[in-house]
């Protein structure tokens, strides 16, 4: 009697349960970039009613983020906020203020993608008064001091009001890219 029967049944079931198992771990686990995620994206920790201050190397502040809520991912090191608040400062260009619903920050705050209904106003500390945009969608590169949408804007300021498809704002700079479909209306100076 041989055992031939016994071996290629035990060796089919080892097939199987190697290949459950691999298959299993693929459904829990994704390979990327040479990091291993986990699928189902959980935070590392959640936090509530927080500010974020980031100075340059001599103290002064350069922007100060705040939010209600906040989700941290490991994976990666992103954040998404909710009613996020943030405030950029410059002493010879003026301050940014921007809010949203929601927002999306990369790794060390490089960039801060900011959703739904989103207003920036911007005061420039010249005769020219603050400028308020409001959009749905916005990139902001808070170091670079740059912001951009390819979204609709909407632009008030006190004597000026403009549209557009999209625009490329240099803080540092103090321009002004409008890009498509560009409407505008000034009032005359007096």
């Amino acid at each position: 009697m041989s055992n031939r029967p016994l071996y290629v049944f035990l060796l089919m079931m080892l097939l199987i349960l190697a290949a459950g198992t691999a298959w299993l771990e693929y459904a829990v686990q994704t390979h990327r970039g040479g990091k291993w995620l986990s699928r189902s994206r959980s935070p590392d920790y959640m936090i509530r009613h927080f500010v974020v201050t980031r100075t340059n190397l001599s103290g002064q502040v350069v922007y100060v983020l705040h939010a209600d809520f906040a989700e941290h991912f490991l994976d990666d090191d992103t954040a998404t906020l909710t009613l996020p608040h943030l405030v950029a400062q410059d002493e010879k260009q003026g301050s940014v203020d921007i809010r949203s619903d929601r927002a999306f920050v990369t790794a060390k705050a490089k960039e801060v993608r900011f959703f739904g209904h989103v207003v920036l106003v911007r005061d420039m500390h010249d005769g020219q008064g603050p400028l308020t945009l409001t959009t749905d969608y916005l990139q902001a590169f808070p170091d670079d001091q740059i912001i951009q949408t390819s979204h609709a804007v909407e632009i008030v300021g006190e004597k000026i009001h403009m549209t557009a498809k999209g625009l490329v704002m240099n803080n540092a700079t103090r321009q002004l890219h409008l890009l498509h479909d560009v409407k505008e209306q000034y009032e005359p100076a007096h």
